[in-house]
């Protein structure tokens, strides 16, 4: 049973990204993709790939100013044929993925619209359209892997069992998405796997300490030099919080811890940690003032309407348009 955790474990913080302060920091790049075309556009007759330039408007930064997102960049570009089709990668799941994580903060419909005006403010309406049809199949396949009749096959116990389950999934993309395009969309994913089953392979096994990190060593090194930093910066996030409590238990003060994520994680990602924790402390304190007010109205003897319409009036008071559903969709969870 140990050993099933520490794998699982290991392969759901490796393989499902990075927890919330990572959408703050720089995402590196991913490596060079390969030149090839998705399943869905194999008929085309293509030239040499290219990558797409990009666009600056300031109507995108200005969607993005009340969201989580706020002061980021999308992390990577589209790459297109010669006719500007998209050609699907890692880099296409990343935009993806880093437009989904407004999910809860403005309506599906705005953020696809929102997706589509960057793509094709970057790439063209082709490359747009062909990032709209790829969502759809994306949305199919995470609604697909969290489904019931999926979890239903997704249980047992061991690490063979384990190994199992990441075929499945591989099968689910590729059922999904045909098995070029899934190879490439999830390329960092299944490196992250491959590494993940690797790793939990050396600290599961009977060598001494000394063979273990020379293992873990030499398996790092087997990394692409992107997702090498990108695992570091994953593993030294996942830790911070463990460490700087520490430092404070040590008697270290807000200069000390500040200088402390600068020398990890750089000038920049310092001060982005600094302005998120502090954003962070203040909408707690915004929102426990909401949930006292918010609960007065709940016990007062009122009608169900009232009682949604000075909801409604209250959350309109404190927050702006993306809290409103923020704080909304934490009282559906409460």
């Amino acid at each position: 049973m140990t050993r099933t955790l520490a794998l699982l474990a290991t392969v759901f913080v490796l393989a499902t990204g990075v927890f919330w302060g990572l959408k703050r920091i720089p995402v590196p790049q991913h490596a060079q993709p390969a030149q090839q075309q998705p399943d869905a556009q194999a008929s085309h007759t293509h030239r040499p790939a290219t990558e797409s330039p990009g666009i600056a408007k300031p109507a995108f930064s200005d969607a993005l100013a009340n969201t989580s997102l706020s002061g980021t960049q999308v992390p990577g570009k589209l790459m297109t044929d010669s006719q500007g089709h998209l050609i699907a990668n890692s880099s296409s799941k990343a935009i993806m993925d880093y437009f989904l994580s407004l999910s809860g903060e403005m309506p599906d419909a705005t953020i696809r619209k929102l997706m589509e005006q960057w793509a094709r403010q970057n790439a063209g309406a082709i490359a747009a359209a062909d990032l709209l049809d790829l969502l759809d199949r994306y949305h199919h396949y995470r609604t697909a892997f969290a489904s019931g009749d999926y979890a239903a096959h997704y249980s047992g116990n061991g690490d063979d069992d384990i190994r199992r389950k990441l075929q499945m999934r591989q099968q689910l993309r590729q059922e999904t998405f045909g098995a070029d395009t899934a190879n490439t969309l999830f390329a960092d994913e299944d490196r992250y796997d491959r590494f993940s089953l690797e790793r939990h392979d050396i600290m599961t096994s009977d060598r001494s300490d000394e063979e273990k990190t020379a293992a873990l060593r030499a398996l790092r090194s087997t990394l692409p030099q992107a997702l090498a930093k990108q695992y570091q910066q994953q593993y030294d996030l996942q830790h911070l919080p463990a460490r700087e409590q520490s430092m404070k238990q040590e008697g270290a003060s807000a200069e000390e811890l500040y200088a402390f994520r600068q020398q990890q994680f750089g000038d920049a990602a310092a001060l982005r940690l600094q302005s998120l924790e502090a954003e962070r402390q203040a909408w707690r304190h915004r929102y426990q003032n909401y949930t006292q007010q918010r609960d007065q109205i709940n016990h007062a003897a009122l009608s169900s309407d009232d009682k949604k319409e000075q909801l409604d009036a209250l959350r309109a008071r404190l927050f702006n348009a993306s809290e409103q559903q923020r704080a909304a969709a934490l009282d559906r969870l409460n």
